[in-house]
């Protein structure tokens, strides 16, 4: 009773693993543009970032909002509606660019799914471009 060995060529094994990890780090990079563009949608949304309106120096500033409060009111300048409201040209700026960054961000997860009808090497770059594209805008 001779015992049978079966030799598996060392291609197969590592097309397999080469699957099975590309398959992995497509699920982490979902989830990690989802967790990106939450980032981005939330802090283009809040009005107000930095400030306190109890202090001496009492104020909020933000990406489309800045307040101030007098000893009785709080008087408030820019609208998200309305990009020539805001409080100058750098806030106009910075507000379109955010807001292309977090457009960018929703197509790359809208195109994640062409993990289904594509190449999983050409979707990696097409979203890869497309997340560098969303951080220059966010940074610039």
């Amino acid at each position: 009773m001779g015992t049978k060995i079966e030799y598996v060529d060392s291609s197969h094994m590592y097309a397999t693993n080469y699957i099975r990890n590309s398959k992995a780090i497509a699920v982490l990079w979902a989830i990690f543009t989802i967790c990106y563009a939450i980032i981005s949608v939330v802090a283009f949304v809040t009005p107000e970032w930095v400030g306190d309106l109890d202090g001496d120096n009492s104020g909020r500033l933000g990406l489309w909002q800045v307040c101030t409060k007098d000893d009785v009111t709080e008087n408030c300048q820019g609208h998200l509606d309305d990009v020539m409201s805001l409080p100058s040209l750098a806030f106009q700026v910075a507000t379109i660019f955010v807001g292309l960054s977090v457009v960018t961000s929703l197509l790359t997860i809208c195109s994640l799914i062409l993990m289904f009808f594509m190449r999983s090497t050409t979707v990696f770059h097409i979203c890869g471009w497309m997340q560098m594209l969303s951080a220059h805008n966010t940074k610039t």
